[in-house]
C-alpha cells in the first residue's frame, strides 16, 4: 500500500502589529506566499515539528495515564492488557469521544501548543480563532480480538454535499511514531479536486428532501470505483512525534485501525475564523465547554458529540473529564468564551 511524503516544515512566526490588517473584528496576517500549497492541489499535507517531539512523547504518556485512569485493566507497560474490554467505549479506528475526553487538560494543552495554531493561522491568514471539541485517539494493535465494525474502512467526507467549497481544513496532532501498519489516516490521493464532480454525476443519490447539512458524507463502497476508474488511490499517511497532518474535509479518508505491533496516539485538531460564527452556535459552544459536551470537526458549523448527545455505551460512562482542562486566556480565546 502506498504511503506519503507530502511534507511541509512548521516555522513559527511572529506578525508584527505592522504586518497585521484590521478587517472588522477579524485580525487579519499580512499577505504572504501561500505556506501549504498542497492543500489546494492534492488536498493534503503534513506539516513537521508542529510540536516537539519530547512534548509529543510526554502528551503520548498523558494519553495512556487518562486510559489507565479508568481503572478497567489497561496498563501501557503490560501488553497483556492491551484488550478491548480493558478500555473504556471507543469508536472506531480508536476513536474516544465520549466521557468528557475533548475536555482533559492534555487535549486542550495540545490545542494550546504554538506551533498548531500558527499552522491554522496561516491556512485562514488570521489569529483570531475558534478550535473545534473534538477527541481523542490511541489505536492500539489488538491480537486476537474481533473488532467488528470498529476496524473496517468507512470512506467518508466530513463535509455536507450541500457546501462545494472550502469549509474545514481537519488536522491530527501525531503523538508516537506512526508508520505504514500503526494505525491512522488513510486518504485516497487525487479525491480532493473530485469532490464537486462526483456529487453532480451521482444525482441519483440524493434523497427526495436533498442532499443531508450534516457536516458528513459516507461514500456506499460501490461508488468507490468511480474514484479508482479516475486514478485515485489510498495512501496511508506517516508521521513522526509532533508531526501534524492536515487535509481538506472534501478530502474522501478514514481512521484505520492499528494493524502492526505499535499504537497509533493522537488528538483531532481543527481551527476557523472566529469571525465566522453565528451568535446562536457560539453560545452552544460556551454550553458544550461547561458540560464537557464535544463537537464535529467544524468549530463554526458542529454537532455536538459525546455521552450526553449520545447516550451512554455502558452504566459507568459519564460525561465528566478526569481531568477537567482549565484554559489559559489564549485557549478561552479558542473556546469562544473569551471575545478577541
Amino acid at each position: 500500500m502506498p504511503t506519503a511524503t507530502t511534507t511541509t516544515t512548521a516555522a513559527t512566526t511572529t506578525t508584527s502589529s505592522k504586518d497585521k490588517q484590521s478587517g472588522g473584528i477579524l485580525k487579519l496576517r499580512g499577505h504572504e506566499e501561500d505556506p501549504f500549497p498542497e492543500l489546494k492541489t492534492r488536498g493534503w499535507t503534513v506539516v513537521k515539528n508542529a510540536i516537539p517531539s519530547n512534548k509529543a512523547r510526554e502528551y503520548e504518556d498523558r494519553a495512556y495515564k487518562w486510559l489507565e485512569s479508568f481503572g478497567k485493566g489497561f496498563n501501557k507497560d503490560d501488553r497483556e492488557t492491551w484488550k478491548v474490554d480493558n478500555l473504556p467505549f471507543f469508536n472506531k479506528g480508536g476513536l474516544f469521544n465520549r466521557h468528557g475526553a475533548a475536555h482533559e487538560q492534555f487535549a486542550w494543552d495540545i490545542r494550546s501548543e504554538p506551533g498548531i495554531i500558527d499552522t491554522f493561522a496561516k491556512i485562514w491568514g488570521t489569529d483570531e480563532l475558534l478550535v473545534s471539541y473534538d477527541g481523542v485517539n490511541v489505536s492500539l494493535p489488538f491480537k486476537n480480538e474481533d473488532l467488528g465494525n470498529r476496524g473496517e474502512p468507512w470512506p467518508h467526507v466530513d463535509q455536507s454535499p450541500n457546501r462545494r467549497g472550502k469549509e474545514c481544513i481537519q488536522g491530527i496532532a501525531n503523538l508516537a511514531p506512526n508508520g505504514p501498519n500503526d494505525g491512522g489516516l488513510m486518504v485516497l490521493d487525487g479525491s480532493f479536486p473530485l469532490y464537486n464532480q462526483y456529487f453532480d454525476e451521482h444525482e441519483h443519490l440524493k434523497p427526495s428532501d436533498g442532499w443531508n447539512w450534516m457536516d458528513s458524507f459516507a461514500y456506499p463502497e460501490e461508488t468507490l470505483k468511480w474514484f479508482e476508474e479516475k486514478g485515485c488511490k489510498w495512501i496511508k499517511i506517516e508521521a513522526s512525534p509532533g508531526d501534524l497532518i492536515l487535509w481538506d474535509s472534501r478530502t474522501v479518508h478514514y481512521g484505520d485501525a492499528a494493524r502492526g505491533d505499535q499504537p497509533r496516539v493522537a488528538t483531532y485538531v481543527c481551527y476557523k475564523p472566529a469571525q465566522g460564527i453565528k451568535p446562536e452556535k457560539l453560545e452552544e459552544r460556551k454550553t458544550a465547554l461547561a458540560d464537557y459536551s464535544g463537537t464535529s470537526h467544524d468549530p463554526i458549523n458542529f454537532r455536538l458529540t459525546g455521552t450526553n448527545a449520545n447516550g451512554p455505551m455502558s452504566e459507568d460512562e459519564v460525561q465528566l473529564p478526569k481531568q477537567p482542562a482549565v484554559l489559559s486566556e489564549r485557549a478561552q480565546k479558542l473556546a469562544g468564551v473569551v471575545a478577541y
